[in-house]
């Protein structure tokens, strides 16, 4: 019985390394823009935004997948907003949260 318990600690132990090394490859960055468009059915914000220096993104308008429904509430073309992503590769940059900001 004892084998069989000190296994199943084992395999937990690494399930716990493995699920932490996948969730290491994705980093999040801070953004600053202005929003330029909402696609709230396609759950998609587009904006205007400063360089991304951490990934060597320059002064750019680029169109943001939006993580969820109600991260978009609040938020209207021509607002200026922070906003948090997520990005696995540069080409599926993820939002997950968006803040009005008066700057």
């Amino acid at each position: 019985m004892n084998i069989s318990l000190s296994r199943i600690a084992v395999v937990a132990v690494f399930s716990l390394f493995a699920a932490a090394a996948s969730q290491a490859d994705i980093n999040t960055y801070r953004v600053h823009g202005t929003v330029q468009q909402i696609d709230a059915a396609n759950h998609k914000v587009t904006l205007a935004q400063d360089a991304v220096t951490e990934l060597g993104w320059p002064m750019r308008t680029m169109t943001y997948k939006v993580d969820g429904d109600s991260i978009l509430g609040g938020v209207a073309a021509g607002q200026s907003v922070d906003a948090t992503f997520t990005a696995d590769s540069p080409y599926n940059p993820s939002i997950h949260f968006i803040t009005p900001t008066s700057h």
